[in-house]
């Protein structure tokens, strides 16, 4: 019984150790091994929702790149960050329950502090 508990934990180790991470890139999601992330620069971009009219910070809207899968969600101030992404020119969407969609057009991310504002119009 040792023995197997032993395997299996070797096993899970093993196998978390070449897990592929989902990178961002401006031709769309990307998956590389963790080894073959060193190779890539990857950058991060972040930002604050508002309400238009009050200012207020705006919980749960969603946000993603043009193209990618993948979606974040602001969080109770407001604030958001997408990881793991290549440098380059990216369209941002937003989009919330009762609010029109936002798309923020050519959004350079590269560096290190890529940051963005974006404000949502009540329908």
């Amino acid at each position: 019984m040792k023995k197997f508990v032993f395997l299996f934990i070797a096993l899970l180790f093993v196998g978390l150790g070449s897990q592929a991470i989902k990178v961002v890139t401006p031709e769309g999601d990307r998956e590389v091994e963790k080894a073959e992330l060193v190779g890539i620069e990857t950058t991060s971009l972040s930002g604050v929702v508002l309400d238009n009219e009050t200012g207020e910070a705006l919980v749960g809207v969603a946000i993603r790149f043009e193209g990618s899968n993948e979606t974040v969600y602001t969080d109770f101030d407001g604030n958001f960050k997408i990881e793991n992404v290549v440098p380059g020119k990216y369209n941002v969407l937003s989009s919330y329950i009762s609010y029109t969609d936002n798309k923020m057009k050519e959004v350079n991310v590269s560096g290190k502090n890529n940051v963005v504002r974006l404000v949502l119009k009540k329908d």
